[in-house]
């Protein structure tokens, strides 16, 4: 797991110097590739990233959000919105450790929704798409050929 990680951030940084875009945050990648095996988990972690940035977007036509306080925005619309769709999709589970639906991390919705805000929704997206398929094909050839376990 932890080389799924770092390869990830490698990948990540190699491809944001190659195309200047960033891919969700460096760490982003290697996360989503842990849960690729449930690629609904994976769009729904999406999907909540997308809502939070229109929120805080929507917010910042009224009000001066800049910085840190963006970010921690992305971060608590992001759990919010989280919240309330599981609340309407079925209910919340006491503990939160297993609801109806589930993001990937409760702070990397938080961490796309602001490389959102800098670069645009398709550019991240498929950033973030582009360098998980890359990610992907690498640990599926360093599992077969033995590297990696």
């Amino acid at each position: 797991m932890a080389e799924i990680l770092v390869l990830g951030v490698l990948i990540s940084i190699v491809f944001y110097e190659l195309t200047d875009l960033s891919p969700g945050g460096i760490i982003v990648p290697g996360l989503m590739v842990l849960y690729i095996s449930n690629p609904w988990r994976m769009f729904y972690t999406l999907a909540v990233a997308i809502g939070a940035y229109y929120i805080v977007k929507l917010l910042s036509l009224r009000f001066i959000i800049f910085g840190k306080r963006r970010f921690a925005l992305l971060i608590v619309f992001s759990f919010l919105l989280h919240v309330i769709i599981t609340a309407i999709a079925g209910g919340i589970v006491h503990d939160f450790s297993s609801p109806v639906i589930s993001i990937i991390g409760y702070t990397v919705p938080g961490i796309i929704a602001s490389n959102m805000q800098k670069q645009g929704v398709v550019k991240t997206s498929l950033s973030l798409a582009i360098v998980v398929g890359i990610l992907e094909l690498c640990v599926v050839v360093l599992t077969t050929t033995g590297v990696m376990v």
